[in-house]
């Protein structure tokens, strides 16, 4: 039973479904029931849950939910109900005490509101599994990051190698005989079976009742489905050992976790005390195992609002059936007011699609009624037109035009696909630029011409949106594709991939003749190629290049390094003298956006970390809730035509909507996923082999026609999307192409009796009848989906002409003819109507000061003259000044004492900047003063080292760093050693954002920070001599805007007075010894360590990190005191730290450079950074 929704009438109790069709105010619907619910049942802002199935959505949503709060709020206050929230009557009480009441609670939801939850399917059972800990029964020691793209890759490409050693020809079926086609349809089956959690795999070996398809034979068969399932287990144990998480494995956790015999009632409980209202945001989405959770955690207060019309996404996971399954028996509420278009475009939309089904009899179409304020028609003409292709001659492949003429041109053949598919494009781009020329919308505001902007063409694939924009942009119509997917899925993620697989290997000609032909590189093709004169002259200065990008990257954070390649490749200029070139440069500097933020601020990095982040990212645009790092829209996307995919118009809406590409069919999948009668989710695994069950139903056959009907209902709801995207126009075209009578228009538009109603036409079975322009006969009977025959050119209007009779001629069908020449659009401008361009008044502010930008330690230190490659071995003191060390000091320890025979651990271990990475990650993990402290440096060990593909010792690695934590680290540390400072202690991974003084005439330089440091440091200090190399101009710069960073590690270090003191703690790496030095720990004795501090400028890193704790303490801490609460600074040479017997000079430990700089140093500096120069 299904009823209108009202906002007005009594607040809904207990289990709600509503059924909103295309744009019918879900969210306002949504927002207006949080808001009741909220004041009429006293609700907090942390008993909400809100899920939906995108993190874009889930924004919207949220923003969305506040401002009806806080006008809820207002309304109440004020008594006055804003003329767009009628339903805010019902907020209004006669009782003054209750209307008091309720006012309160909607003041606390609005100061409260960071407390609700609302966030994605996949978030929410994160949130809720770590909330209820071990309760779950779940482990959640993993990594969140979903890399089964590339791992699926990498174990089918494993297993095949294996299974095919012995007998190359052990699969082999039919055509079936090369090994690439093997791996790609076992990646296919293996990551259907993981990507759809619930499913049933079938054939099932444990049950055995199927025999072989014609050909094969049953130990193939068997030898197949085995290997897909080791496949997936494979893939399961190997995320276990990378410790990493699926977004699938949350939700099969939580699925688990309710569900679970023994602890599942105390989740449930548990769940609904924390929620009091859950709101489940497009429905239609779901799949069995999220619907479980749902049923089974939440018994009250459960609102479900979904539109299965709109259910599109079944290549993704979502099940329809799990929807139809869920509100089967249930009361409805249906939202039936379209607010998005013209009355008379909802009466044609109406006309067209009213009682057809859309893949399921309880999937049909409904007609909703126009707005009250709506538009008639803001636009001449029919606001949905039909434009039809006859048959035509010009149009058939030459085979199907020969057989044809030798017919005598009785029957008419279907045409060709791609040529029917030009012709369209071709009748596109005149109907855009009519429209263009002549088009007007007539809305509250005015009359307005047509603009590129106002026009969106919806195509079933990229393929088609290029064919698209090629098309427009030669016709001169401003155009782009609107790439609302993945940012990683553009071709600006190809040039990074390119460019970083460059760096990674650059002695590797052909891997740098690949990337020079991208953006980055830009090479001329003649250049690149092998055989041309002096070729590997030229490919040698582009390895070069290579080569020192490499070494920056490992030098500078990777957004410097960024601004560095960006300005030295000319990457600007070039990008955006193309025609979509500032699409382009804003996807390059998204990904680098995005890669920073997963490598860490403040540190470089190698290009094969960055390419391993790249491809991880890459991989999740196949997550199932498409909550990819969205694409970001620039100002001139507005400016032109839009071309989108109609998946990814789904929830958008445009003034004119033109859907050129309805006829095609989907291609036959490499393995079958679809919902047998009794709605269950299928996964055939061996679908290419033709297997038959002895089951009813279980057939080759059967299975294919349950597949090809669950496709044909994405292609109807497809279709359904596309034709309620529009405002003001729709267009369509129709042509009797191939397969034409399995497409979802012809559905629509011919499967009718006499008067225009829908048939809804179910299966056919195969006869001997076929294509009257093929030799090809069915050879057997079987299920089949519904054909609808396209008619004869001289029938296509007669038969629409009850549609439009139907729609009171809000339908148009017209028929157009192949050819013609190309439109081309040439706009008038009118000179005097644009903007002069002027220069805008600077009113006191520095225009574009290049010293303006985001300063860090690695950037102030990046220009340093050039002394070795990164991954060059540091002999002993040999990279250090000789006059850092005083030749006549004698050290406080013998060299040829028993200090020289310690062991060291990380002696020999390959460094570089991803050891030093994982060091970092490992000891900013771990609780150092764990019990289990071996163990949990393993455990964490492994899972970097898995992580990033490190070939390292892991007893050595683990045995250094257990040493390192167990090293008293002297006097600035109290005598404390790692091991004894708490998690509550240690303040890890503390990132600072720090204005700096940035007026030019008092404007900071590095000689200024060396005069501040030789006027306040002691004279015996250990590093005055290098605050002197400041002073005298080591580097020349000039500060302004933000100085930013990552400090590794703040220690609270409790005094003997009972004060606290906070020490700046880095870890560092570094190989300060020679790799054959006879005793290499004495390269870590205490009076050799301010030299090899100075070598590599870290007492000037120690200091900005003091003054950023310093502000820090400053703000937070009551009673600061620099003289007392700053503690000094600790750099750990880890390789140094060999334990508790780690030898020491005059109580100063080895491997630990302690110093502690005065304090007025540090508040000096913190004046210079925020008053500039005196």
């Amino acid at each position: 039973m299904t009823s209108q929704l009202d906002l007005e009438g009594p607040l809904p109790e207990g289990r709600l479904v509503i059924e909103a069709s295309a744009g019918t105010g879900k969210t306002y619907s949504l927002s207006a029931l949080v808001a009741r619910h909220v004041a009429e049942r006293d609700l907090t802002a942390s008993s909400l849950l809100i899920v939906t199935f995108t993190r874009a959505a889930a924004a919207e949503l949220r923003d969305r939910t506040r401002r009806v709060l806080v006008s809820a709020v207002e309304s109440l206050s004020t008594g006055v109900i804003p003329a767009d929230q009628g339903w805010m009557v019902t907020l209004a009480h006669p009782d003054a005490i209750v209307q008091g009441a309720r006012l309160k609670a909607l003041e606390a939801a609005v100061a409260s509101f960071d407390d609700a939850t609302i966030t994605t399917i996949h978030g929410f059972c994160q949130q809720a599994l770590r909330q209820l800990g071990f309760r779950s029964g779940t482990p959640l020691e993993g990594e969140l990051g979903d890399t089964s793209a590339l791992l699926i890759d990498e174990v089918c490409r494993d297993l095949l190698v294996t299974e095919l050693a012995d007998d190359p020809t052990a699969l082999n079926l039919g055509t079936d005989t090369s090994a690439a086609k093997l791996h790609k349809k076992l990646v296919s089956a293996v990551g259907a079976v993981l990507g759809n959690p619930g499913a049933i795999t079938v054939p099932d070996l444990a049950v055995g009742d199927y025999k072989p398809g014609s050909g094969d034979s049953l130990e193939r068969l068997d030898r197949w489905v085995g290997l897909v399932q080791r496949g997936a287990l494979e893939v399961r144990a190997r995320r276990a050992q990378r410790g990493e998480l699926s977004y699938d494995d949350l939700v099969v956790g939580l699925r688990d976790a309710v569900c679970h015999p023994a602890t599942g009632p105390a989740v449930v409980h548990a769940l609904n005390e924390r929620y009091q209202l859950v709101l489940v945001d497009e429905f239609q989405d779901t799949d069995p195992v999220q619907w479980q959770i749902f049923e089974t955690a939440f018994t009250q207060h459960l609102v479900t609002v979904g539109d299965p019309k709109q259910a599109i996404y079944r290549f993704r996971g979502a099940d329809v059936h799990a929807y139809l399954q869920a509100t089967s028996g249930v009361a409805k509420e249906h939202l039936a007011t379209n607010y998005r278009s013209d009355a008379r475009l909802v009466e044609a939309t109406n006309t067209l699609i009213s009682g057809v089904e859309l893949g399921d009899p309880r999937i049909v179409g409904m007609p909703v009624d126009a707005a009250p304020e709506a538009n008639q028609q803001a636009i001449d003409g029919a606001p949905l037109q039909i434009r039809c292709l006859g048959f035509d001659p010009s149009l058939l492949t030459a085979r199907d035009r020969r057989t044809w003429l030798a017919r005598s041109g009785d029957v008419e053949p279907d045409l060709s696909s791609p040529l029917v598919q030009a012709a369209i494009v071709h009748d596109l781009v005149h109907q855009v630029v009519e429209l263009l020329e002549f088009g007007t919308l007539t809305l509250d505001d005015g009359i307005h011409q047509v603009n590129p902007g106002h026009i969106a063409v919806l195509v079933p694939s990229g393929s088609v949106a290029d064919h698209v924009l090629d098309a427009l942009t030669r016709a001169g119509v401003p155009a782009v594709r609107t790439r609302t997917g993945s940012v990683f899925h553009t071709p600006a993620a190809f040039e990074w991939r390119l460019l970083l697989a460059a760096l990674e290997r650059p002695s590797h000609a052909g891997t740098v003749r690949g990337a020079g032909l991208g953006a980055f590189l830009r090479a001329a093709v003649y250049d690149l190629d092998p055989l041309a004169p002096d070729a590997a002259r030229r490919v040698a200065v582009l390895q070069q290049r290579c080569a020192m990008w490499a070494d920056e990257l490992a030098k500078r954070p990777f957004l410097a390094w960024y601004d560095h390649v960006r300005a030295e490749s000319n990457l600007v200029a070039d990008l955006l003298s193309r025609p979509a070139g500032e699409r382009d440069l804003t996807d390059f500097d998204h990904i680098a956006e995005l890669l920073a933020a997963e490598l860490g601020a403040g540190r470089g990095t190698t290009a094969s970390a960055a390419l391993r982040v790249l491809d991880r990212l890459s991989s999740h645009g196949s997550r199932t809730d498409g909550d990819d790092p969205q694409m970001r829209r620039i100002d001139s996307d507005a400016q032109a035509v839009q071309i989108t995919t109609m998946h990814s118009s789904k929830g958008l809406e445009y003034p004119i909507v033109m859907l050129p590409v309805l006829y095609k069919s989907s291609p036959t999948p490499d393995t079958r996923v679809y919902n047998d009668p009794q709605g269950r989710r299928i996964v055939d695994v061996a679908t290419s082999r033709k297997w038959n069950g002895t089951a009813p139903g279980a057939t080759a056959d059967m299975r294919k026609h349950y597949d090809e009907m669950g496709d044909r209902g994405d292609r109807l709801r497809l279709l359904y999307v596309g034709l309620t995207r529009g405002q003001h126009r729709t267009v369509v075209w129709w042509a009797p192409a191939r397969d034409a009578d399995k497409s979802a228009l012809n559905a629509v538009l011919f499967d009718r009796d006499d008067a225009g109603s829908p048939l809804n036409s179910q299966s056919d079975v195969l006869s001997s009848q076929s294509n009257p322009s093929s030799k090809k006969v069915a050879k057997k009977k079987g299920p089949s989906v519904p054909k609808i025959a396209s008619p004869p050119r001289a029938d296509v209007l007669d038969r629409l002409q009850p549609l439009i009779d139907q729609s009171n001629e809000a339908i148009e069908a017209v028929m157009f003819d192949v050819g013609g020449r190309p439109a081309a659009w040439a706009p008038i401008v009118d000179e005097s109507a644009l903007p002069v361009l002027s220069v805008a008044d600077t009113d006191g502010r520095v225009v574009a000061d290049p010293a303006w930008k985001r300063w860090s330690f690695s950037s102030i230190t990046a220009d340093r003259p050039y002394e070795a490659l990164h991954h060059a071995p540091v002999v002993g003191g040999a990279d250090e000044p000789h006059d850092a060390v005083d030749d006549d000091a004698e050290p406080d320890a013998d060299p040829t004492t028993e200090a020289s025979s310690v062991a060291m651990p990380l002696k020999s271990v390959k460094g570089g900047t991803a050891f030093g990475t994982m060091v970092h990650t490992v000891l900013e993990r771990i609780d150092p003063t764990s019990a289990s402290l071996v163990d949990d440096v393993r455990a964490a060990v492994n899972h970097e080292l898995r992580s990033d593909r490190l070939d390292l010792s892991v007893a050595d690695v683990v045995t250094g760093l257990c040493a390192a934590i167990r090293t008293p680290m002297g006097e600035v540390m109290g005598g404390r050693c790692l091991a004894d400072i708490p998690v509550s202690d240690r303040l890890a991974e503390l990132d600072f954002d720090l204005p700096l003084h940035s007026d030019p005439a008092r404007r900071i330089t590095a000689r200024h920070i060396g005069a501040v440091l030789v006027a306040t440091l002691e004279p015996d200090d250990p590093q005055l001599p290098y605050a002197q190399l400041l002073a005298d101009g080591r580097y020349d710069f000039d500060l302004a805007g933000f100085l930013q960073g990552s400090i590794d590690a703040v220690f609270r270090i409790t005094q003997p007075d009972g004060q606290p003191s906070f020490v700046v703690v880095d870890y560092k790496t570094n190989r300060l010894h020679d790799w054959h030095q006879a005793h290499p720990i004495e390269a870590y004795h205490p009076d050799l360590l301010p030299a090899a501090m100075a070598h590599s400028d870290y007492p000037l890193q120690a200091l900005l990190y003091s003054v950023a704790v310093h502000r820090y303490l400053r703000w937070r801490l009551p009673g600061y005191s620099p003289e007392v609460h700053l503690g000094g600074i600790g750099y750990l040479f880890v390789r140094g730290m060999v334990g508790a017997h780690t030898p020491n000079a005059g109580g100063r430990p080895y491997g630990v450079f302690q110093w502690r700089p005065p304090a007025a140093t540090v508040v000096a500096l913190d004046a210079l950074f925020a008053e500039g120069v005196a």
